[in-house]
């Protein structure tokens, strides 16, 4: 289904029965990245995030900017009729979690993160990731979303990937193809890591329950997991053995195993 939000078209599945679950896609995705998790205790709400999937992709920076997505986000929630729900995110999905988590604490059941960070808070850091943004932001415009998929999937970060059946690294790629220069732009210039505010020091006032999922061969999310943990000893700690950046594509059965145990818990 189609639910307006601002003049913004969002695209939107619900999955399952029970308490509701807002899952949020990362970069480059949509909602479909979520096809082989099944969670048994939830109804899962798949969004396509802004200039993502199906839904608008507009040519303004505006709404793309985090205050903007999280508010629409929450908007949508409320006309679904939710008052009370968990939040599932993956990588810059789970950056927006987070964020709304902290803006709306008294709406959050649980909170799921996966290979997710709570931004850039070194200024030099910040500068040097925000630069880069910049860079892809211009390469994709100039050079198009086909070069983005081969410069996407070389990143080291999906090096892991390349063990994938040939039918799941097509459908990767399917899912990066559909998207739109101007739309993957905006999403670098308004919510990539080096514009995206530092939630550090927030992070110990967490009180709702918050499971962080990383790879075993995720060096940087390993890392980043840990610093979750040490910063709030509340934090649920999980990594998904063989598996990289993105777990819930590479090992979607200990992925699921993982969530559904401590929805349990």
């Amino acid at each position: 289904m189609f639910i307006t939000i601002d003049n913004i078209r969002y695209a939107v599945v619900t999955r399952g029965t029970g308490p509701p679950m807002l899952c949020l896609h990362g970069f480059a995705e949509n909602f479909s990245t979520w096809d082989f998790i099944h969670l048994e205790h939830c109804q899962m709400v798949l969004v396509d995030l802004i200039g993502h999937g199906h839904s608008d992709k507009p040519e303004s920076l505006a709404p793309y900017r985090v205050s903007a997505i999280i508010g629409q986000l929450h908007k949508l929630m409320q006309l679904l009729g939710h008052q009370k729900y968990a939040l599932m995110g993956y990588s810059m999905g789970g950056r927006l979690a987070l964020a709304y988590t902290l803006a709306y604490p008294q709406e959050i059941t649980r909170l799921v993160l996966e290979s997710s960070s709570y931004g850039e808070c070194d200024t030099q850091n910040r500068a040097r990731r925000r630069n880069h943004d910049v860079w892809l932001a211009k390469a994709i415009l100039v050079n198009g979303i086909e070069w983005f998929n081969g410069y996407w999937s070389g990143l080291d970060l999906f090096t892991s990937q390349q063990n994938l059946p040939h039918n799941i690294r097509d459908k990767i790629s399917e899912r990066r193809l559909l998207n739109l220069p101007h739309a993957l732009a905006n999403t670098l210039l308004g919510n990539g890591q080096g514009n995206f505010p530092c939630l550090q020091e927030q992070i110990t006032h967490l009180s709702v329950p918050v499971l962080y999922i990383n790879g075993e061969y995720d060096d940087k999310y390993r890392n980043i997991g840990a610093e979750f943990a040490q910063l709030n000893p509340g934090i649920r700690r999980e990594t998904i053995r063989d598996a990289g950046h993105n777990n819930h594509i590479e090992k979607p059965h200990l992925f699921n195993e993982v969530v559904n145990n401590w929805l349990l818990y």
